[in-house]
């Protein structure tokens, strides 16, 4: 739907934006919070909702036996966001560098071009449409364990069930990698990425360039805490205008907004 084109109503767009000091961080791979914070801002409009029309512009595969089907959850998986469907079905994204998810009240103008959207899906009074992101597929949910990009993911950050004892394994099965590498490996842990990386390193004094074995199980794994812990601090907002910081007092790394869904 561009600028032109309207869904049935109109009101202001819902919009998690992820933004940076543009000459210094942009363009940014989200992090684990961004993916947390854009699932936790769409689950209230599409969870529960029967799917009105589901349209994936840029895939040959057709969508029709989804209409009228029940959206189950909206969940983030490290950096990648799952929408999951009664039938077992499971909308998957990831949005590396260039993608965004925008949530329009139906009739709603959109902010950018239809000619960019990658995904549109429609419910009883929202249009939740995801822009330019490189990696959109419809998979089973019964698929998930085995599938070659999320099955590998090592425990995520921010899920409630978080292993610190599996991500230490996993950390250490990378014994020569150098640390800031290892530490974004979303096989070792998933949700980390150039940002908190970086914090994370600077404020637990690990050299990023020294190799994992360089450091004990008892450093490892007091960066890992430290690393859910500002994840964990970053999914809430810190104050009434519903803007937070990120990691660092330096930069603004994720807001909620009354504009839409927007990375960068």
């Amino acid at each position: 739907m561009p600028a032109e084109r309207r869904a049935p109503f109109a009101l202001e767009p819902l919009a998690i934006r992820s933004v940076c000091t543009q000459s210094v961080l942009e363009p940014l791979m989200p992090e684990g919070d961004t993916l947390f914070r854009i699932a936790a801002a769409l689950g209230p409009a599409l969870e529960g909702a029967r799917v009105i029309a589901l349209e994936l512009p840029r895939s040959d595969r057709r969508c029709d036996a989804l209409v009228g089907r029940r959206i189950e959850r909206v969940e983030a998986r490290g950096k990648n966001l799952l929408i999951f469907f009664d039938d077992g079905t499971v909308l998957h994204t990831h949005l590396r560098m260039s993608g965004a998810w925008h949530l329009y009240r139906e009739g709603e103008r959109w902010k950018r071009s239809e000619a960019t959207a990658s995904a549109i899906l429609a419910v009883p009074g929202y249009v939740a449409v995801c822009f330019r992101a490189p990696i959109v597929r419809l998979l089973r949910a019964s698929a998930l364990r085995g599938d070659r990009l999320l099955g590998g993911l090592g425990p995520d950050l921010l899920g409630d069930g978080f292993d610190a004892a599996e991500a230490l394994r996993r950390l250490r099965a990378l014994d020569e990698v150098p640390l800031g590498v290892a530490i974004m490996d979303q096989r070792v842990v998933a949700g980390i990425g150039n940002v908190y990386k970086s914090e994370l390193l600077f404020r637990r004094r690990l050299d990023p360039f020294a190799p994992v074995r360089a450091y004990s199980d008892e450093e490892l794994s007091a960066m890992l805490d430290l690393g859910r812990r500002l994840l964990q601090a970053n999914v809430e907002p810190r104050d009434p205008s519903g803007a937070y910081r990120g990691p660092t007092a330096h930069y603004l790394h994720t807001r909620t907004t009354r504009a839409g869904f927007d990375r960068g």
